[in-house]
């Protein structure tokens, strides 16, 4: 088995030694732009009229009741994941490894993928060869990416299920590919900053990514809790690759466990079901006909469901409003009701609505997307407006 895997690599790497084509990308991404945008894409629901193809949002959003999935990319490095592992064995928490098969490169590596493999907390995932930008490549290269770490990681004693878009770029094509090869897509609910605070030196720069608060900057313990907070949870992201993540993640994981969090395996179904497809649909939800608050019993994007007075749920909003499968998609307008401007969620008029004709106090128009503090782009649509 040893054996082969090293053929297997020894095939990949020398694939790595011609020269980038235009076709094949730089190797030198902008980090600070590609890592900016996942963290606004994690922190926007999914839109049939926006980036549905996202390689970063997970489709389970809320309700993660302090579960925690520990997910680390870029390995296996034999200097540092071995470090992870000691403090992962000490806590008592699984992982999910997302590792490059160029970093298959030498028998320490390809014996830590096997450890990996073998050990019943851990899972051995797929985050492409080389870790380029995927989202600007041709299907080809998309393809030779994927199923030259597939390879490997099947070799190293792995059928791996996950698979994780470098910078968590895609584009819908991409993603097909790999959905196509039978794996999960995942993304993040958190990025853990580890690859900033370790550009510099401890200290995550403004510059470098501008997400962390200035009080944070040179902590990334207290950023990791302040964002692990703001979903209850979820799947976090680090990277096994910097020394600087090894020596700070024990004291980030017994911080969460004191607060009373959690860790499960990625393949936790009761934590993540849409990630898995087994998600149960909602009685109601936002833009479904409604008489009392008692009927829009639901929590989206962290928002308590309400019935408004033309009688269809809704929920507040700023720049975007939550999907479901099977329902009509939503989009943010103004709340004429409120005192100071505010948003509330309706939907588009759409066949599941009969163009608004099922909600009776409503009229389908044109209106504008309402932005608030948020990012938004402008926008318009056709929405059921209440009369």
């Amino acid at each position: 088995m040893r054996n082969a895997l090293l053929l297997v690599t020894a095939a990949a790497t020398s694939w790595l030694q011609p020269a980038c084509t235009g076709d094949e990308g730089d190797e030198h991404e902008d980090e600070t732009e590609l890592f900016e945008q996942a963290y606004e894409d994690a922190h926007t629901d999914g839109k049939i009229d926006g980036t549905d193809c996202s390689g970063v949002r997970v489709p389970d959003r809320t309700g993660f009741n302090k579960r925690i999935a520990l997910t680390f990319d870029d390995g296996p490095n034999p200097e540092t994941t071995p470090k992870v592992i000691s403090v992962l064995e000490k806590h008592g928490a699984p992982a999910t490894f997302f590792t490059n098969g160029s970093r298959y490169s030498s028998k320490a590596a390809t014996d830590l993928a096997a450890r990996i493999a073998a050990h019943p907390a851990y899972l051995l995932a797929n985050h492409s060869q080389r870790h380029i930008n995927l989202a600007q490549q041709s299907a080809a290269t998309v393809a030779t990416e994927i199923d030259r770490t597939d390879a490997l990681i099947r070799v190293a004693g792995e059928t791996p299920r996950y698979f994780r878009f470098p910078f968590g770029s895609s584009t819908c094509g991409s993603k097909q590919q790999a959905q196509d090869r039978s794996y999960i897509v995942t993304g993040w609910h958190v990025d853990s900053a580890d690859w900033c605070f370790a550009a510099g030196g401890g200290v995550c720069k403004k510059s470098t990514f501008k997400f962390v608060p200035d009080n944070m900057r040179n902590d990334m313990k207290a950023y990791v809790l302040s964002q692990v907070r703001s979903f209850n949870g979820g799947i976090v992201l680090f990277h096994d690759i910097h020394q600087s993540t090894a020596d700070a993640l024990d004291g980030i994981l017994t911080a969460l466990k004191a607060e009373g969090y959690t860790f499960v395996r990625l393949d936790d179904t009761a934590a993540w079901p849409k990630l898995h497809g087994s998600a149960p649909v909602a009685q109601k939800f936002i833009g479904d006909k409604c008489t009392t608050d008692a009927d829009c019993a639901f929590t989206a994007s962290g928002k308590a469901g309400a019935c408004h007075p033309a009688g269809f749920c809704t929920i507040v909003c700023e720049g975007s409003c939550p999907d479901l499968a099977g329902r009509a998609p939503t989009f943010c307008i103004a709340d004429e009701r409120a005192a100071n401007p505010a948003g509330m969620c309706v939907s588009k008029a759409a066949t599941q609505n009969m163009a608004c004709a099922s909600l009776p106090d409503t009229e389908n128009r044109t209106e504008p997307r309402f932005i608030g503090t948020s990012t938004s782009t402008p926008a318009t649509a056709n929405v059921c407006a209440p009369r």
